[in-house]
């Protein structure tokens, strides 16, 4: 007669270990809804962050790691200058040279004839082809035929909104600078002009006292292509 009384004592103990299970399993349902809760509140505070529209977000430690700096844009004189590359295809006298260059910088050259070489011809019938333009230029000495030679050309100085040559970013689909939008950096298109070798003037896309990334160019771009292309933390 004393086992079934046994038995009902055990029944009370199994239901005791079952509860204190479940509590458990609650508990550590708890513990995981803290641990994203903090995960939520770490990416609130990521490093660099970037919106359509907006640009890129970079936190202070960011900017540092990336060699950031950023100026005012300006109204200066830049004296045109162009460093062309040309083949040599006869060595005359006088030995002649072709080189293709953009069609804007043929018609600054045809408009103010450099004094470092002379102009023979300008060939306009590839430009549809290949967007260039084809010179035939006068040059002195005796170059050797199928050689490459440098030719460092310049023309006249005119003032306008310039930038660093530092602050450009020429890609596949353009030319950009980074303007400074609020606490972001947005990359802007423009359309550069003539250049000193230091500065480049900007024919569209500026306007003199914007504030634009003049070191660090680079750096931001390839970020902004990983949070765009690469899966990176981006809204």
């Amino acid at each position: 007669m004393s086992r079934p009384h046994l038995l009902w004592l055990a029944i009370p103990l199994l239901g005791g270990l079952t509860l204190a299970g479940c509590s458990k399993s609650a508990s550590t349902g708890g513990h995981e809804g803290h641990d994203h809760s903090a995960h939520s509140h770490a990416e609130d505070e990521t490093p660099v962050k970037f919106k359509e529209g907006s640009g890129l977000q970079l936190s202070a430690e960011t900017s540092a790691a990336l060699g950031l700096k950023t100026g005012e844009v300006e109204e200066r004189a830049v004296r045109h200058t162009y460093e062309l590359t040309a083949s040599v295809f006869d060595a005359g006298p006088p030995a002649r040279a072709s080189s293709l260059v953009p069609g804007e910088i043929a018609d600054d050259l045809e408009k103010h004839p450099p004094a470092e070489a002379k102009i023979l011809a300008i060939h306009r019938e590839l430009s549809s082809a290949v967007t260039q333009v084809e010179i035939i230029f006068a040059v002195e000495g005796n170059p050797v035929v199928g050689s490459t030679i440098s030719l460092t050309l310049r023309g006249p100085s005119t003032t306008g909104t310039s930038v660093p040559r530092s602050a450009l970013l020429r890609t596949a689909t353009g030319t950009f600078v980074y303007v400074v939008n609020g606490a972001n950096l947005l990359r802007t298109p423009v359309k550069p002009g003539a250049s000193d070798g230091e500065y480049i003037e900007i024919l569209d896309g500026l306007y003199a006292g914007d504030v634009i990334a003049t070191a660090g160019v680079e750096q931001l771009w390839l970020t902004e292509l990983r949070l765009t292309k690469g899966g990176g933390h981006s809204h």
